[in-house]
């Protein structure tokens, strides 16, 4: 009686949490498409949208059979959705002006990679030789790679984007989005010590990898729902693939050397903006004004 019970709640817990990670997936996909703003984020949700979809069948497989499946499977669904995020960071800093900003996210695309291929090889090892029997060394490192994965994914953008030129209620449903990845955390902490005490995964420990692989899903989907929902109700688009250091279209970008110094300041003029414009709001003590397109040199009255 016991093990029906929790063999329907798995039944159920899976279905709900996977069908919502899904049909969310689903929508992003198509939403990107219809905008015809497809990019290699998308493909990433792609393949965690594959391997959960593995996830929820397994539920009514035999266990001893699908062990391995799960294994390869749980593992995909989380990193395949971390590269998702972290991909949708590369395509906003390929906009930058700052090239390291683009090296350091290339970075962490590598390094999830390597945690992603290391903590396969780690699990099928363990099913090869010790019959599927976690325990501590899995739970330690899922912990570990867990926590440095989620802070970097909240850490990264809260970095680059805290001075960008979105407006208050923009940025705060753009970095709240990411922000949702210590959920992810929330999950794990759980998880691990569950492993730590039971070495032969049970029903609630699979119960939490179903959750924790669905959920990775649904929050690298945040984002696009986010910003089609600002669309529908605040009657309002916001674009990141525009330079994130811009609050319009830049048209111009304008040198200005202070006075007394060698230092300079960037400016950068948005359509219909004058360079007067700017300099009066910037300063009224500007000496020499450089325009990149050619448009010449003003000298200092």
């Amino acid at each position: 009686m016991g093990a029906l019970f929790y063999t329907s709640r798995l039944s159920v817990v899976g279905l709900v949490s996977h069908s919502v990670a899904i049909l969310c997936t689903i929508f992003r996909l198509a939403y990107r498409g219809w905008i015809h703003h497809l990019w290699w984020e998308d493909a990433w949700a792609a393949i965690a949208l594959i391997a959960d979809v593995v996830c929820l069948v397994c539920i009514w497989l035999d266990r001893k059979k699908s062990f391995w499946i799960l294994t390869v499977a749980f593992t995909s669904v989380l990193w395949a959705a971390r590269m998702s995020i972290i991909f949708s960071i590369i395509r906003v800093t390929n906009h930058s002006n700052f090239k390291v900003h683009r090296q350091i996210t290339y970075l962490i695309a590598v390094s999830f990679a390597c945690m992603w291929a290391a903590l396969l090889a780690h699990r099928l090892t363990l099913c090869a030789y010790h019959s599927c029997r976690m325990g501590k060394s899995v739970a330690f490192s899922l912990l570990i790679t867990d926590t440095i994965a989620d802070f970097v994914l909240v850490a990264t953008p809260l970095k680059f984007w805290r001075n960008t030129g979105l407006s208050r209620n923009t940025k705060i449903l753009v970095l709240s989005s990411f922000s949702a990845s210590l959920l992810i955390t929330a999950v794990t902490i759980p998880h691990s010590i569950i492993l730590i005490k039971v070495r032969t995964p049970d029903t609630v420990t699979i119960i939490f990898a179903h959750v924790k692989s669905a959920l990775s899903l649904v929050v690298c989907n945040l984002l696009v729902i986010v910003t089609f929902v600002y669309r529908v109700c605040w009657k309002e688009t916001f674009d990141l693939d525009q330079p994130v250091t811009s609050r319009g279209v830049l048209t111009s970008v304008v040198f200005i050397q202070m006075p007394c110094t060698n230092t300079g300041t960037l400016l950068g003029l948005e359509d219909g903006e004058t360079v007067a414009e700017v300099m009066n709001a910037k300063t009224q003590d500007e000496s020499v004004v450089y325009v990149e397109a050619g448009t010449g040199t003003q000298a200092e009255h």
